[in-house]
């Protein structure tokens, strides 16, 4: 997709959200550089570094780097990529944001294996004659190491915690919209995505307690798949959505490993799974028919997949829509208005240009028949 297509999609899909993002943006405006000169700004890090006022030339190292240069439609200001950019499924449900830049971006000269932590090549670096760098998942030192050897300003920029949205990730676009010149557009991004929290929060917030149907969310990827087991407290699109996620009840954070007899303890009204972990549930399935048979979920047909939002960091987009499908699915009276492929298409415009027409591959309602594989359907 050239980049005047993309304008037009994004136009229009700015156009349809305006009334919710507007309100939003006047709290997300970035601060404004002075033009020309160069300026001094506070990474992400923590560090001091002086950055030159016009970028035409940027690297973007590490995990989700580039998405966010993505979300500010500054792609093609990129001049060097990770291998790892180039290795990874590039699926409008995997990665939107490598969908969304082309084949045509594969041809950027590498400049590193990429990674959590791992450092590029100088001299690819250096041939790549960039104005600035940026790199999620380094620490100070090695952001300065990077600099040291290159001479070229070198900016440290935050997700947070894996999985989730958090303010480390706004404050790295406000600052990425700083020195690309870009502050509108940062500003656009975090006021859409709040005004999509907020939304899912109208939504939902007035619900007792008592009336939240009980959710479980399984088969959550952490370093690899994972079968059912697998879950996460406080799993972000679930509290989005308002869900009572009984994870949540066990005094802890972040992922987790719980006992199946604990599921079935639990026995929640709706079970969640990430679909990266499908084979391992069709595995099970096969070995422990009596186990699904004891669930509630899995013999009424409340049982559903997911999309699994993390790669190579957090698709913000996947999240968002993961949320609403979790929102639709235990509330429908309240999401009665929701479709989620012209959700998907209003989200993804709206981040990333890019108005996706194909299945989702995911949200499926799962059946564990007497004989046979699961159904996803």
């Amino acid at each position: 997709m050239n980049q005047q297509t993309r304008r037009i999609a994004r136009g229009t899909a700015v156009l349809a959200v305006t009334g919710l993002i507007a309100a939003f943006l006047h709290v997300f405006a970035c601060p404004h550089s002075n033009g020309g000169a160069g300026i001094r700004v506070t990474d992400l890090a923590g560090r001091k570094v002086s950055v030159p006022g016009k970028v035409s030339r940027l690297v973007a190292l590490g995990p989700g780097a580039l998405r966010l240069v993505t979300y500010l439609d500054a792609a093609n200001r990129v001049v060097g990529i990770d291998a790892m950019e180039k290795r990874m499924a590039r699926d409008v449900y995997a990665r939107p944001y490598a969908h969304a830049l082309g084949e045509s971006f594969l041809h950027r000269p590498v400049v590193g294996a990429g990674g959590p932590g791992v450092l590029p090549e100088p001299e690819n670096l250096m041939m790549c004659r960039p104005d600035l760098i940026v790199a999620v998942g380094m620490d100070p030192g090695q952001l300065d190491n990077i600099q040291a050897k290159t001479g070229v300003p070198t900016l440290g920029l935050s997700y947070g915690g894996i999985g989730v949205w958090r303010d480390e990730v706004r404050r790295s676009l406000c600052l990425l919209g700083e020195v690309l010149g870009r502050n509108g557009r940062a500003a656009e991004v975090n006021g859409y995505v709040t005004s999509m929290e907020q939304d899912l929060k109208r939504r939902t917030s007035d619900i007792a307690d008592s009336d939240r149907p009980s959710a479980y969310v399984g088969g959550i990827s952490q370093k690899g798949s994972h079968g059912l087991t697998s879950t996460e407290a406080g799993y972000p699109p679930a509290r989005m959505a308002g869900a009572r996620n009984l994870a949540d009840g066990l005094g802890k954070s972040g992922h987790v490993f719980v006992d199946k007899e604990q599921i079935l303890v639990w026995n929640p009204e709706f079970i969640f799974v990430d679909a990266a972990s499908r084979p391992l549930l069709d595995q099970d399935f096969e070995k422990n028919r009596d186990f699904y048979r004891l669930m509630n979920a899995a013999k009424s047909g409340k049982m559903f997949s997911l999309l699994p939002y993390n790669a190579y960091n957090t698709n913000i987009e996947l999240a968002l829509l993961n949320a609403y499908f979790i929102g639709k699915t235990l509330y429908p009276e309240r999401f009665s208005d929701i479709r989620m492929k012209e959700k998907a298409r209003e989200i993804m415009g709206t981040l990333l240009g890019i108005r996706p027409d194909q299945t989702i591959p995911a949200y499926h309602s799962l059946r564990f028949p007497e004989t046979g594989p699961v159904v996803w359907r």
